[in-house]
């Protein structure tokens, strides 16, 4: 997430005239991350770390504000968890909004991306604290899913959908379609975290990636895919 935000400002220099010369060559000035970011940063963080038992009064004074701030800006602390979750999981949204590739380059996008996420320890943490949570938080859990997997399976069920109407993919059910790739790229991953046994190495996960859009694409790719744009080789 980033911390903050830049403004490019000139700086001027005098002349023996008098006169002001404005330099093209200006370091950015660096101005403190919005209220909003900082509220949201903080709640990752407390998330990530102590799960949804976190009060709003510790979310204010990570952030350096006041609890009505807070409360300003989100109105509520499943609302602020709902954002944090999403947060998180932007960047593999992130991979299928690059609509200029095809369905092979999206795929591959969405499968690094995806397997940065859940590999990693503090999102790992996070789902294990609430799967343990979930009897006393079920709306928690609820959220979790449908603001990160849920969001992610319907986002890459569109970008299928798609594909599937312009020719690239065989038409079919496109969120049956989603959630089976989504199960290929995970593998026996969910029940080796939960269990704190040995992950693939970033290599090995690479190639387990790799492997899966390779299967899901020779499994829905179109026998009579559309003609390249013309100026493009096929």
């Amino acid at each position: 997430m980033p911390s903050t935000n830049e403004l490019t400002l000139p700086s001027s220099k005098s002349k023996l005239d008098g006169t002001v010369q404005h330099s093209r060559h200006t370091p950015p000035v660096s101005l403190p991350p919005s209220p909003n970011a900082r509220i949201l940063d903080a709640a990752c963080q407390l998330f990530l770390h102590n799960g949804y038992r976190i009060s709003m009064d510790a979310v204010a004074l990570r952030a350096g504000v006041s609890k009505q701030t807070v409360y300003a800006h989100f109105h509520s602390k499943d609302a602020l968890f709902s954002a944090a979750v999403e947060a998180l999981v932007k960047p593999i949204h992130s991979s299928l909004d690059a609509r200029g590739g095809d369905i092979e380059d999206s795929l591959r996008a969405l499968a690094h991306a995806y397997g940065a996420h859940v590999s990693d320890p503090s999102n790992t943490a996070l789902g294990r604290m609430l799967v343990a949570e979930a009897p006393r938080f079920p709306g928690a859990a609820h959220r979790l899913y449908k603001s990160g997997s849920g969001a992610v399976l319907e986002s890459l069920a569109q970008r299928l959908g798609q594909s599937m109407h312009n020719g690239e993919l065989r038409a079919d059910d496109p969120h049956q379609a989603a959630e089976l790739f989504l199960s290929m790229l995970n593998g026996m991953t969910p029940e080796r975290t939960l269990l704190g046994l040995r992950q693939r190495g970033r290599k090995a996960q690479d190639k387990w990636v790799n492997h899966a859009v390779n299967v899901f694409l020779c499994a829905y790719r179109s026998p009579h895919p559309p003609s390249a744009p013309s100026g493009k080789s096929a």
